[in-house]
């Protein structure tokens, strides 16, 4: 049976902790971890480390951090992911299914026919950080993606951000005829257009400035998965070009 895994912001040290209350939580009242129970805990800085309770008690729990488990370095290519705005509870869906994917970054896009009054506020975007966090926990990632605050195509579009810009456009053509443009290293960043899809006029903007338009296949998805599914064959692609020679 696959140990428990939490994320604790900090270093992690060999040595005893005391945990922070909604983790120390999680373990004693959701996971009824016990004195002597082991698990696996990670601050998302590429090491994960095998850990174990010393103490517990409805409110608190320490524990014993011993050694790493796994350790890696940053993935070589960084995978952006601007996703227009939906309703919350899809949105939120489209993050943790991104951060199981692979991406590294998500953001939500401001669009001409993105949905109004959906703009998320601080607390909003408080809550899908830590859905990025436990998505993280549950798929077993070393480094916990960013959920950024939203930011409209212009600023895409500005030439501020580094990196292949690609656009999911049902008309385009298909991802895999640019794979030959695609590296294992770098930044990519996918622009998912809301339900509307992206303006004409945003892609005209976005491809005068160096945008790459493809699509995912010839049926309509829904935003939230159109954001996982470019996550899934980005990943893909990007394994492939570093296999090649």
């Amino acid at each position: 049976m696959a140990l428990p895994r939490i994320h604790v912001a900090g270093p992690i040290r060999p040595g005893t902790m005391a945990l922070p209350a909604e983790q120390a939580r999680r373990l004693a009242a959701v996971l009824r971890l016990r004195t002597g129970a082991e698990f696996l805990v990670f601050a998302g800085d590429g090491a994960e480390w095998r850990a174990s309770v010393t103490a517990a008690t409805p409110r608190s729990l320490t524990i014993a951090v011993h050694e790493v488990t796994r350790q890696a370095p940053l993935d070589p290519l960084e995978i952006d992911i601007w996703c227009g705005l939906v309703r919350p509870a899809r949105f939120e869906w489209a993050i943790e299914k991104c951060v199981e994917a692979g991406a590294d970054v998500i953001r939500p896009l401001v669009s001409e026919h993105a949905a109004r009054g959906e703009a998320p506020s601080p607390a909003r975007l408080e809550r899908w950080q830590r859905i990025a966090v436990e998505a993280s926990e549950q798929s077993g990632r070393l480094y916990v993606p960013v959920v950024k605050g939203p930011a409209p195509i212009e600023t895409l579009v500005g030439g501020r951000h580094a990196g292949t810009v690609i656009l999911c456009v049902p008309s385009a053509p298909p991802l895999a005829a640019v794979h030959a443009r695609l590296s294992a290293s770098g930044r990519i960043v996918a622009v998912v257009g809301p339900e509307g899809g992206l303006s004409d006029e945003e892609v005209r903007r976005a491809l005068a400035a160096g945008a790459v338009a493809v699509s995912l296949g010839p049926n309509i998805l829904r935003t939230e998965t159109a954001a996982v599914a470019v996550t899934v064959l980005l990943r893909g692609l990007a394994a492939s070009a570093a296999a090649r020679p």
